[in-house]
């Protein structure tokens, strides 16, 4: 993963636990993330916890976009510029097409 990915994630197998888990961290972790299955995590296709595969071609694109995406917010304040903030938002749109497709 990412390194600047601050998301909390919790593996669970039993999926009626994590659904119970989820309800109860909604309010008191909402940014956690509790995993029944690989789908349920918010890095796919590039999140390892079932799997040490390296990423396909379609993977490391995806993975390039959020690091650029991730600059272009990191240094929003820093770059007061409309046409980065309208870049970004193309490509977060891209990042979620790219993310669909794949489903």
């Amino acid at each position: 993963m990412h390194e600047s990915d601050q998301t909390a994630r919790i593996i669970c197998n039993d999926p009626e636990l994590a659904d119970q888990l989820r309800q109860l961290l909604v309010h008191i972790a909402p940014d956690c993330e509790v995993l029944s299955a690989p789908s349920n995590c918010s890095f796919t296709p590039f999140c390892r916890w079932l799997d040490d595969a390296q990423l396909g071609p379609a993977g490391r694109v995806q993975v390039a976009l959020v690091d650029a995406i991730e600059v272009l917010e990191q240094t929003r304040h820093a770059f007061k510029s409309r046409e980065l903030g309208l870049l970004r938002r193309r490509l977060v749109a891209f990042l979620d097409k790219l993310s669909d497709n794949q489903e």
